[in-house]
């Protein structure tokens, strides 16, 4: 059995909006509710949690009754801790995507949960085409990109890698870095993700979005 927590949570502080921007509307569908459809007919996907702030709860709850629908956390690992408190036992691997990456595709999460297969874990990335420095007060060095990746979600675990960090102090800013940080014997695959999988931070990344949708 496979499961998918999508996290909601959020109130987008540095998007600064009135309402965070996972419940903004486009074309009459929130940004959440992009994603939300895509893993609820995902052939591969037995299991949808949503993670949302109270305020939330009940409309989500009342719109998507195929899913389970939980009160996300003061931070992400808090959210992320309460989707997988409520996971089916019957689950053997687990997908954790942001709301706010709106276009996730089914190719995507096919292969996050194929490579499940052979792998602890497995985790989308996308290539840097920009020129890369690492600098500080003192100096200033021009890094490879051809070794510079950005990382994506969805992020696929198998069941006893989430079991282990779930009971850990958080670390890292996602779940891949947490899992890798406190195990490092454990199996990573990293596969090419997709540019149009790309997080919704600010207005330009909104504009973007809706733009790919007026497009499709």
């Amino acid at each position: 059995m496979n499961s998918a927590i999508i996290l909601g949570g959020g109130f987008s502080e540095r998007f600064g909006a009135d309402i965070p921007k996972q419940f903004i509307e486009f074309n009459n569908k929130k940004i959440i509710e992009y994603s939300i459809h895509t893993f609820l007919n995902n052939n591969l996907i037995n299991e949808v949690i949503i993670v949302v702030p109270v305020p939330w709860i009940d409309l989500i709850k009342k719109k998507y009754k195929r899913c389970k629908v939980v009160i996300g956390g003061s931070t992400r690992f808090e959210s992320m801790l309460n989707g997988y408190n409520h996971i089916s036992n019957q689950s053997k691997n687990i997908l954790i995507h942001d709301a706010a990456r709106p276009l996730v595709s089914h190719e995507i999460i096919d292969k996050c949960i194929n490579h499940l297969n052979k792998y602890d874990a497995a985790c989308p990335y996308i290539d840097i085409v920009d020129s890369t420095i690492s600098k500080n007060k003192k100096s200033i060095n021009y890094l490879n990109r051809d070794e510079i990746k950005k990382i994506q979600t969805p992020q696929g675990f198998k069941r006893n890698i989430l079991d282990d960090f779930s009971k850990r102090e958080p670390f890292g800013s996602d779940d891949i870095s947490m899992a890798i940080h406190y195990n490092k014997d454990i199996s990573v695959k990293f596969f090419k993700g997709e540019i149009k999988n790309f997080k919704i931070t600010n207005n330009i990344d909104m504009h973007l979005f809706r733009g790919v949708i007026d497009a499709i």
